[in-house]
């Protein structure tokens, strides 16, 4: 199967809460060699609509340059937005690495800043529940299986409010520690309530602008 890709570089832009967040590293479940950066993030009705509308002449613009190769219409893929429990989710990703033809290999980075806009420092590990901004690229492919769709690439992430996190991503109330006076790391905003990474049933949602 063959996915010809063409990046488009205008950036777009999606706020709200990180729900599956692989943004420090790459997740290797499925993709073992060089894994994936991931990041579902949960977004308002108001948002989703915008993000449509900034989309449209780009898929459009793609889809009918794909016909035209295609010499006729084209089946099309899901657009990478579902509904999952009540939610509403924008799911971005981000390859963890490449392999050339001849044989060099490249490891990808999430760029990440915190509200300020300075660099995030590395130790610092974004999960769940965080309060982000997630620019993105529009990856537009064809397959002869799937037809034609749009990945949302990673581009770099803005932190607004860090989550608590833990050891190995286990929330400290695991422990039976509570909040007390002292320190906070990074001098970081926590929030309560870490969004649960296990996958559920979800709805896709077609590109109907």
């Amino acid at each position: 199967m063959t996915v010809k890709a063409r990046i488009k570089k205008e950036i777009l832009k999606v706020k709200g809460t990180a729900k599956f967040c692989h943004l420090n590293e790459p997740n290797k479940t499925y993709k073992k060699e060089y894994g994936e950066y991931q990041c579902d993030v949960v977004v308002t009705q108001e948002v989703v609509e915008q993000l449509k509308a900034q989309l449209k002449p780009f898929y459009e613009k793609e889809l009918q340059a794909e016909q035209e190769r295609q010499g006729g219409k084209v089946k099309t893929a899901a657009l990478p937005i579902v509904s999952k429990d009540g939610a509403i989710i924008v799911k971005t990703k981000l390859k963890g690495g490449t392999k050339t033809k001849d044989g060099k290999e490249y490891f990808f980075s999430v760029p990440m800043f915190d509200s300020k806009t300075q660099p995030l420092p590395k130790d610092v590990q974004v999960w769940g529940g965080s309060e982000v901004v997630v620019a993105f690229t529009c990856n537009f492919w064809h397959t002869d299986l799937m037809g034609f769709g749009v990945t949302f690439q990673i581009e770099g992430v803005q932190v607004l409010k860090l989550a608590n996190g833990g050891v190995g991503g286990v929330a400290a109330e695991k422990f039976g520690f509570t909040e007390e006076e002292g320190y906070i790391a990074n001098g970081g905003e926590d929030l309560t309530g870490a969004f649960d990474a296990e996958e559920t049933e979800e709805t896709t949602l077609t590109a109907n602008f």
